[in-house]
């Protein structure tokens, strides 16, 4: 059973036990009792409906993101990662060549150092030995090595870029993501948040009206102990036709309830 249905059953029969002073010590402390527990449930919904402000204030610490838009972003990232993990391979591959071209001049250099030494072979050739092949062949070996490692300096560059843009991809994925499951908390937080409140709203109207009634048996308690001849509840009748009024507004599942509280506060009447 509902906490909220034993609250009300509890003061229905606190109620009833009142035209009969000798049950009244028992059932005021079973009253007591199920008071206690509605009161500890009455925290622990109050707690609940605490919890679902946390997806909404997650939701709000995002924006209003689009999570397609943040996608789309995380596309044209990736893309740009790509294409610069292209220009990364061509300039390997560009490396490799003139890695090659170096020690294509460089071995052509030892070569024809060898061969311009002899005589014969510059006779030969008809060169001179203070020709000028030694020495472009030096120029080339030098600018295929300084554009390599230029292109070295490039790839480093490159491949940098292309980590961030790879990082900036992931980060955009996950936060659209994280939007994504927000939106969804939010949105079944607001329905939890909406059903605690009625849950929250029925318990609180009558473990209110139960404190009431308790409070005021105990007060009557107080002026006349049990058995006393002539007992009377002037407070707990007084007590009575207020919850049987406010319960009677609040919806029709009180009706049985109301009827009998009713009923108990006409007996108590004359003692008003």
């Amino acid at each position: 059973m509902a906490m909220w249905r034993q609250a009300l059953m509890a003061l229905a029969a606190l109620a009833e036990a009142l035209g009969t002073p000798g049950s009244i010590p028992t059932v005021l402390d079973q009253a007591k009792a199920v008071l206690g527990q509605a009161q500890v449930a009455l925290r622990g919904l109050e707690v609940a409906r605490e919890a679902t402000v946390s997806p909404a204030v997650a939701l709000g610490t995002l924006g209003d993101e689009d999570p397609e838009r943040l996608r789309l972003l995380g596309a044209v990232a990736e893309a740009a990662a790509a294409a610069l993990e292209r220009e990364e391979r061509r300039a390997r591959r560009c490396q490799r060549w003139l890695r090659a071209g170096h020690g294509l001049a460089v071995g052509l250099m030892v070569l024809c150092a060898a061969v311009l030494s002899l005589d014969s072979a510059r006779a030969a050739l008809g060169v001179a030995e203070d020709s000028h092949l030694l020495l472009a062949l030096a120029a080339v070996a030098v600018s295929c090595e300084v554009a390599r490692r230029s292109l070295g300096t490039s790839r480093r560059h490159l491949a940098t870029a292309a980590g961030n843009q790879r990082d900036m991809a992931q980060r955009l994925r996950h936060r659209a993501r994280r939007v994504e499951a927000a939106r969804a908390s939010a949105e079944a937080a607001a329905a939890t948040n909406e059903a605690t409140a009625a849950v929250l709203g029925r318990l609180e109207e009558v473990t209110q009206a139960l404190e009431t009634l308790v409070a005021a048996v105990t007060q009557d308690r107080e002026v006349t102990p049990w058995g006393t001849r002539g007992q009377g509840f002037p407070n707990a009748a007084r007590a009575l036709g207020d919850i049987a009024v406010a319960l009677g507004t609040s919806g029709e599942e009180h009706e049985e309830v109301v009827r009998r509280l009713e009923v108990a506060q006409g007996a108590l009447a004359g003692q008003g």
